[in-house]
């Protein structure tokens, strides 16, 4: 009797150990399931931080780009200008010039060296303003290229 009764405590310390040992282990996987569920919404939300930000510097980066190519092409229509006005100075200095040299022949001499003179004048001040043109045109064009590169950097 004495041998079975310590048996049955020996069986029942056993099974009570058994029992704590178990639920040890379900508490054990229980908090490993909730670090990883909590690991992998803190995963989810920091990539889901870095799309966003993704988005915004992929968006100002096209904004960028669409405001340089709009730079490029008022930059491009400013040095057509200037070309154009250059030239037509050179048609209306060569225009006059030759004018000058027809009343030369006819014996105006004095008037058409002060035509000539004025139309030297004339093309002198076109070239200076096509010039000055060109110049704010290769400046704005700079600049586009210069906000294109930090728009880049950004989304870098």
């Amino acid at each position: 009797d004495e041998a079975t009764r310590k048996f049955e405590e020996a069986a029942k310390k056993a099974a009570e150990d058994s029992a704590q040992q178990a639920e040890e282990e379900r508490k054990a996987r229980e908090a490993e399931e909730a670090a990883k569920k909590e690991a992998a919404e803190e995963a989810t939300r920091k990539l889901e931080e870095v799309a966003r930000k993704a988005d915004e510097a992929a968006s100002n980066f096209e904004e960028a780009a669409k405001r340089a190519v709009e730079d490029g092409a008022h930059q491009a229509e400013k040095e057509k200008q200037a070309r154009l006005a250059e030239d037509a100075a050179r048609q209306d200095a060569e225009e006059a010039a030759r004018k000058a040299e027809e009343e030369k022949r006819a014996g105006e001499a004095g008037e058409a060296a002060k035509r000539a003179a004025e139309a030297a004048d004339r093309e002198a001040q076109e070239r200076q303003k096509a010039r000055e043109a060109e110049e704010a045109a290769k400046a704005s064009a700079e600049e586009a290229a210069r906000k294109l590169e930090e728009a880049a950097r950004k989304a870098d």
